[in-house]
């Protein structure tokens, strides 16, 4: 579908309650990384056509589609940006740029800042997450060279 629109999937992510709490998510949010959109116009065409697709095939609960290029995800990967949120979960399920390092950069950012999400009754604290993020991290990186040695 992206392909016949002239697009080029470069990362798609699955976040939120689907992915740090399934057995209550209520819809699949889906995060869509492509190489180009030209404006506004197109990045919601693109949102509508894809969700619909998915509903037709996941149809048991909604689907909410983000669409971004490239330089729109990085400027929204700011702390307090949308993809802020990833720090609460995410899945890759395709990636071409290298995602676990944009998420790490985040991580980093959102550690230094503090950034609180209201989440229906719930506060989440995406700075402290990161936190936790970064040290688990840090330590898969410390025993992976330690196997490596």
């Amino acid at each position: 579908m992206l392909e016949a629109r002239g697009k080029h999937l470069k990362s798609l992510i699955m976040f939120g309650s689907c992915v740090y709490n399934p057995v209550k998510a209520r819809d699949l949010d889906l995060l869509i990384i492509v190489d180009r959109i030209l404006n506004a116009l197109e990045k919601h065409d693109l949102e509508i056509e894809v969700a619909k697709a998915l509903r037709t095939i996941h149809s048991r609960m909604p689907v909410d589609v983000i669409v971004f290029d490239e330089d729109s995800f990085k400027e929204n990967s700011e702390p307090g940006g949308l993809a802020s949120g990833l720090a609460a979960g995410y899945r890759v399920i395709h990636d071409e740029l290298g995602l676990e390092d944009l998420v790490t950069g985040l991580y980093e950012k959102l550690a230094q800042s503090e950034i609180l999400v209201q989440k229906n009754r719930r506060k989440i604290n995406l700075s402290a997450l990161a936190k936790a993020k970064l040290r688990l991290l840090g330590t898969r990186l410390r025993k992976s060279l330690e196997a490596e040695t």
